[in-house]
């Protein structure tokens, strides 16, 4: 026959993961909406976004260095976004072309095409090694920073 030892006060290890468990899907659920969408930390405002700096590619006899971006409804408003194509010299990264782009809102969601969610920017070719880097800031928050893979000699094809 089966029989349960009941002891009190004694904290073992198997209880202690098991709590720890516990408390981190908590932790887990009440950041996450009914919908399954993260949520914005306590203290944070707005849209979460999501911005990928792309690779050099070449076309038309130029390179081009582009971003796509997307954010949770209800949309970043505004989106300000600086794409920058840059070439490696002995000196560090030089910037060879550069806009700053904004989006604001319903135009940053996912739900519009990718095409209209990139931004790009283009330079005449010359041999060399490039790369795209991206600074952002959603809702005028605080400002990151991306960076696309290196392509070296990208007008060859």
């Amino acid at each position: 026959m089966f029989s349960l030892t009941l002891r009190t006060g004694v904290m073992t290890l198997r209880n202690a993961v098991i709590a720890f468990f516990l408390i981190l899907a908590a932790v887990v659920v009440t950041k996450t909406g009914r919908d399954q969408t993260p949520r914005p930390v306590s203290g944070i405002t707005g849209a979460l976004c999501s911005i990928s700096p792309q690779r050099v590619t070449y076309s038309n006899g130029k390179l081009v260095a582009g971003a796509s971006f997307h954010c949770d409804s209800p949309g970043a408003d505004p989106l300000k976004l600086l794409v920058r194509l840059q070439r490696s010299t002995d000196e560090g990264w030089k910037t060879v072309a550069e806009q700053t782009f904004a989006a604001a809102k319903g135009e940053t969601l996912r739900s519009v095409p990718a095409a209209q969610r990139t931004r790009q920017v283009t330079a005449g070719c010359e041999a060399g090694t490039y790369r795209t880097a991206v600074e952002w800031s959603v809702n005028g928050g605080r400002t990151a920073t991306g960076l696309s893979a290196e392509r070296r000699n990208p007008c060859r094809r």
